[in-house]
């Protein structure tokens, strides 16, 4: 009697292709299992010297009333080659498999997103990693006819907000920005090495003065793994704390300022994807309690190499930082020339705080746009809003 070993083997079906063809023709039960089969396909990974957020554009010339940007249009030609269009006018073409290159993602960053149609590219997996390069490089991607599918590729956190963007935030720039760096915050750290090797993330030391509560607070909101703080006080301590720190990285925060959780998380994946040893940003955003509105004054893009940032936001090394003389400086809210050597990233994640009349009238007269909040004020009549006292 044969053993279950000497029984002939079971016939190889023909072997699936993930694409959209052979998708069709399956049966439920097949649709299924080559659905489990798919989502556990591996993209690949994504070159951060070719895509990154650098040189996203956050429309801030885009003034009250203007019209909504256009989309570009993601069109899949016979061959199973993609290409991007305005309109009628071909931007650019980007092969097969798809590659987004330097010039295709300047060509797109005028324009509010691209639109994904049903069914693009020739197979879940071709598309799916298409998007990454996209999400990583900050463009919003439309495609409300996402398949289940390719959103099981992307990930819980990227399936999930590709799919909730709506026109209404495509057309907010202020929204729009907002999506954009959840969605590359996530493609970075899923797609990139952009934060470093997951098993060890490089680690920071914020070095902050003794007393402020709300400060702290900040600090233990932080999403990054990897962060120590440390109490100092006065500049001599501070730096003896940045000579003696022991992590690969440190940032000096200050009392005035409010951080998000994910302010040293962007800091450090800004210091890997614009490729300078130093990070930190402009700080243009100011919260008014007393009318309930963020105001975001004019300046300079975010998202570009920057020569100079705000010192309390700078992360760099520790030798970094005491070259460029941050435990010393009597204000750190100051601009602290970083030379050839700084990146600013985007600045949602780091606001000042006023709640006197004076600062809040200040902060409204200095124009630029209001970027969150209840409150809505109309520019004419800001200073007489802003007299509170």
């Amino acid at each position: 009697m044969p053993t279950k070993t000497d029984l002939p083997p079971a016939p190889i079906s023909e072997a699936f292709v993930p694409n959209w063809t052979g998708l069709a023709a399956l049966d439920p039960a097949e649709l299924r299992a080559a659905a489990s089969a798919v989502v556990t396909a591996p993209l690949p990974a994504v070159n951060t010297t070719l895509v990154s957020p650098a040189g996203f554009d956050a429309f801030d010339d885009d003034g009250p009333g203007a019209p909504p940007r256009p989309l570009a249009q993601l069109r899949t030609t016979s061959s199973g080659s993609l290409r991007l269009y305005a309109g009628r006018t071909r931007l650019t073409d980007l092969g097969r498999p798809a590659v987004v290159s330097t010039t295709a993602l300047a060509q797109v960053r005028p324009y509010a997103g691209v639109q994904v149609p049903f069914g693009a590219a020739t197979g879940p997996v071709e598309l799916a990693g298409f998007l990454r390069q996209l999400l990583v490089g900050g463009v919003p991607v439309y495609a409300p006819d996402l398949p289940l599918v390719v959103r099981r590729l992307l990930g819980t956190v990227l399936g999930d907000l590709v799919a909730g963007l709506t026109p209404s935030t495509l057309a907010d720039p202020v929204r729009r920005e907002r999506w954009s760096v959840a969605a590359r915050r996530a493609a970075l750290r899923a797609a990139t090495a952009a934060a470093g090797v997951a098993s060890s993330p490089p680690s920071v030391t914020a070095v902050v003065a003794p007393g402020d509560a709300v400060l702290l607070r900040d600090l233990r909101r932080q999403t990054w793994p990897a962060l120590t703080v440390r109490v100092a006080e006065g500049a001599a301590e501070r730096r003896r704390a940045v000579e003696a720190c022991e992590t690969d990285l440190v940032t000096l925060p200050a009392s005035g300022l409010s951080y998000a959780p994910e302010y040293v998380e962007d800091l450090v994946l800004g210091r890997g994807y614009g490729q300078r040893p130093v990070s930190g940003l402009r700080v243009r955003r100011t919260f008014l309690p007393a009318l309930d509105t963020t105001v975001r004054a004019p300046g300079e893009p975010t998202e570009r190499p920057a020569d100079s940032l705000t010192a309390a936001t700078v992360l760099a090394s520790p030798g970094d930082a005491l070259a460029l003389g941050l435990a010393d400086l009597d204000d750190p809210l100051t601009l602290v020339d970083v030379g050839d050597d700084g990146y600013a990233t985007h600045d949602l994640g780091v606001w000042r705080v006023v709640r006197d009349a004076a600062a809040t009238d200040a902060a409204l007269r200095a124009g630029g746009r209001q970027a969150g909040g209840t409150g809505r004020v109309d520019p004419g009549y800001a200073s007489y809003f802003a007299r509170t006292d």
